[in-house]
């Protein structure tokens, strides 16, 4: 059967959201960026592709009462050219850093980021491949994000990148909670780098930076 990256981190995604419900006005809520410091950039060479806001907004209802609720998120992309033999030079590792706030409306709970398809999650993280297909986990390891111990999935998988050549990849997953965000973090990169590019993930993991104020 086939799977898509995330069906296998969708454990990381559907989470249990704590908050007060508003019950009058509009809703809002919004994570604080998280990126990946520039050292660390510089450390793995690694170079920023883009880093920009999702806004979601939903109609939600619940006991007569109907609120409208915006919520926006923060989405980091980064990458790094490698060769890959007759392949030539391909931009196919990918780091991505998502910030997601918590939400409680109506005592509903949700979260923006679960509420999207696998293949739109996949498309907004990273754009370098066009499909992430028969996940394998193959283990885990510890590391720490954000100054908090967190364990990062790895997994096996088959990817297509953008122009139709197939590659074996890994791919890192992990996830902590940061005062009222979420933050994820998301590595896939071609499994014949194993070698180096895991202590990048590592680096990368580390060197997440999260905004402490309103930007």
């Amino acid at each position: 059967m086939r799977r898509r990256l995330f069906a296998v981190a969708g454990v990381l995604l559907l989470v249990s959201f704590a908050g007060c419900s508003m019950l009058s006005g509009p809703v809002t809520f919004s994570a604080k960026k998280a990126t990946v410091g520039e050292q660390t950039l510089s450390e793995t060479h690694y170079q920023e592709q883009s880093v920009n806001q999702s806004v979601i907004t939903r109609n939600v209802s619940a006991a007569g009462q109907s609120k409208t609720v915006t919520v926006t998120n923060w989405i980091a992309q980064y990458d790094r050219a490698i060769d890959l033999g007759p392949l030539g030079s391909q931009r196919a590792a990918v780091f991505s850093v998502v910030a997601t706030p918590q939400v409680d409306v109506l005592g509903k709970s949700f979260n923006p980021i679960g509420d999207y398809s696998r293949e739109r999650i996949v498309m907004m993280l990273q754009s370098r491949y066009q499909s992430i297909d028969d996940v394998q986990h193959v283990g885990n390891y510890s590391t720490t994000m954000l100054g908090q111990n967190t364990t990062v999935g790895k997994f096996s998988a088959q990817a297509e990148l953008v122009g139709g050549q197939s590659v074996d990849v890994y791919v890192h997953v992990t996830r902590v909670q940061v005062g009222d965000d979420y933050v994820l973090a998301v590595a896939v990169y071609p499994q014949r780098i194993d070698d180096t590019e895991s202590q990048h993930v590592r680096t990368l993991i580390h060197g997440v930076e999260h905004a402490d104020g309103d930007d």
